[in-house]
């Protein structure tokens, strides 16, 4: 007999209606992760992608170690609103999956 935690429904689990997700869950599952090591690659080398002097791609301006750099807009953008997009992304899969799963009784 297995112990259960107070709270914890042992006689219930979840699954997916059809036995496995969506393939557009597992698509946007893939892009989440693949976001998530590109902006923790960005927020790793954020200082590379700046320079002193502006130019038409470097038109965005930060203060970075005491200096004045200038960042593409894009990247200046994604390094200030990532974890947003992240937890955005999150939610949405979480809804996906509390509408497209269904209680089933556990097999013990």
């Amino acid at each position: 007999m297995e112990a259960l935690l107070p709270g914890v429904g042992g006689h219930i689990k979840f699954v997916w209606t059809d036995g496995k997700p969506p393939k557009y869950w597992v698509f946007l599952c893939g892009a989440f992760l693949v976001f998530c090591l590109a902006w923790v690659t960005l927020a790793i080398f954020f200082s590379r992608f700046g320079q002193v002097v502006p130019d038409s791609m470097h038109s965005a301006s930060r203060l970075y170690d005491g200096k004045l750099y200038y960042f593409p807009t894009f990247v200046l953008w994604l390094h200030d609103f990532g974890l947003f997009i992240v937890m955005v992304w999150m939610f949405v899969l979480a809804a996906i999956m509390a509408f497209y799963r269904k209680m089933v009784p556990r097999d013990s």
